[in-house]
C-alpha cells in the first residue's frame, strides 16, 4: 500500500521514525510530511493565511519522500494526499494518549486522521503513553519503547491491504499504554470519556510584571466506567476506537477485533 505519514509530534519525533521503519519493512509505499515544529493540541486547524512551504528532510530514513511543513497535521495530510495520492494515512506514533472526548477536537494527530477521512481516505491515529516528561519533547525514548503502538498499526494496516478498510468506520484511534504496563489486553471501544482532567487557570506574572496564565489540569479520580480512558489508565490495555461520523451508519468492528486478536485477548466492551 502506498501510505502517507504525518504527526502533530513535529519531523523529528523518534515516535514518527519508529512508525516509518516499521511499515517501510513490512513492504508498503512510505512519504513523509510532518510539521517542522511541535504542533500538538493544534486539533484540525488549516492554514488559510499563508503559504505552506515543505522542506525535503534525511533524519535517516530509508526513504526519499519526507519533507517538514511550515503548517498543521491537517495541512500535511491536505498537500500529502494531493502530492502522493496513498491509499491510507497514518498519524503518529504521538508521544502521550489521546483519549476522552477532548481528544477529538483538540489533537493534532487525531486531527489530521480526521482530514484523511474528509478527503475520502482512511485515516488512522496511533497514540501511546509516555512518562510526563517525554510528552511535548523529540527525545529520549528509545525506538523499542514504540514496538507496541506499532505492532498494532501494522497488523491493522496488513488486515486493510488484504480485505479493505472497516464497514461504518472513518477514523481509528489508537492508544497503547506502558508497554510494560499492559495487561495483555485489547478493547475495540467508541466510548470515549466524557470527564478527564479537571482544568484550571493559572495565574502567574513574566519577568516585566505583566500577567501571564496557564491553562492545565489533573485527571479525574474517578473515570467513567468502561470509557477509554478507563480501559487506558485503570487497566492497561491497548484501547482501539472506532470513530463514526454518522450516528445512522452501522459500524461492523468484526474484522476489526478478528485482525487484533493476533495482537492479544480481546475484550468485550
Amino acid at each position: 500500500m502506498r501510505l502517507l505519514l504525518t504527526n502533530d509530534d513535529g519531523i523529528d519525533s523518534p515516535g514518527l521514525r519508529a512508525l516509518a521503519m516499521e511499515l517501510h519493512e513490512d513492504g508498503h509505499e512510505i512519504h513523509v510530511i510532518a510539521p517542522e515544529v511541535q504542533r500538538s493540541s493544534i486539533g484540525s486547524a488549516r492554514t488559510y493565511d499563508k503559504p505552506l512551504r515543505l522542506i525535503h528532510r534525511e533524519l535517516g530514513y530509508p526513504i526519499d519522500g519526507v519533507y517538514a511543513i511550515d503548517g498543521t497535521p491537517a495541512d500535511a495530510v491536505f498537500i500529502g494526499v494531493k502530492m502522493f495520492q496513498p491509499d491510507a494515512v497514518v498519524s503518529g506514533v504521538n508521544l502521550g494518549e489521546n483519549v476522552g472526548l477532548e481528544s477529538l477536537f483538540i489533537s493534532g494527530t487525531i486531527g489530521a486522521a480526521i482530514q484523511a477521512s474528509l478527503m475520502g481516505l482512511p485515516g488512522i491515529a496511533v497514540s501511546m503513553v509516555v512518562p510526563q516528561d517525554k510528552k511535548f519533547t523529540n527525545s529520549g525514548i528509545p525506538v523499542e519503547y514504540f514496538k507496541l503502538a506499532i505492532s498494532i498499526a501494522s497488523t491493522i494496516m496488513g488486515m486493510i491491504e488484504a480485505k479493505g478498510w472497516f464497514s461504518g468506520i472513518d477514523v481509528l484511534s489508537i492508544n497503547a499504554p506502558d508497554p510494560i504496563k499492559w495487561n495483555g489486553e485489547v478493547v475495540v471501544t467508541d466510548a470515549m470519556s466524557r470527564r478527564l482532567f479537571k482544568e484550571e487557570l493559572v495565574k502567574t506574572v513574566d519577568p516585566r510584571g505583566s500577567p501571564i496564565f496557564w491553562r492545565w489540569g489533573h485527571e479525574f479520580d474517578e473515570l467513567d466506567p468502561d470509557s477509554d480512558a478507563y480501559w487506558l489508565y485503570r487497566r492497561g490495555s491497548v484501547v482501539v476506537s472506532p470513530i463514526s461520523f454518522n450516528k445512522d451508519r452501522k459500524i461492523d468492528t468484526a474484522g476489526l477485533r478478528d485482525a487484533l486478536s493476533k495482537i492479544g485477548k480481546i475484550i468485550p466492551s
